[in-house]
């Protein structure tokens, strides 16, 4: 049985032949220029990951820095005299002292 031979056989052994039968400068120019493709290619895809890790890094920013901001507010609000004013009456059972018995010291 004779099999009829697949089309792209015979497109791959053509394109072969041409390539070996140019000569040596055409074919370097080729590597060279696939060679030059696939950089563009990885160089691209590098250049997408780190611009969405530079996206995550900014977002994650903001977050610490609303965060911060939350702690500044906190930390002022703890630290308002009237709030440590009614915790030291209350807690430490602190007082005020009287006219009385105040005691200047010279």
């Amino acid at each position: 049985m004779n099999s009829v031979p697949e089309p792209t056989d015979n497109l791959a052994r053509q394109i072969a032949r041409d390539l070996v039968s140019v000569g040596r400068v055409p074919l370097i120019l080729l590597v060279l220029v696939l060679i030059s493709a696939l950089g563009v290619v990885l160089i691209t895809h590098h250049s997408r990951q780190l611009i969405a890790q530079q996206e995550q890094l900014l977002i994650e920013r903001d977050q610490l820095d609303i965060e911060w901001r939350n702690q500044i507010l906190e930390e002022n609000s703890l630290a308002e005299h009237s709030r440590i004013e009614r915790l030291a009456e209350k807690e430490l059972e602190m007082k005020r002292p009287s006219v009385d018995s105040e005691v200047v010291v010279q």
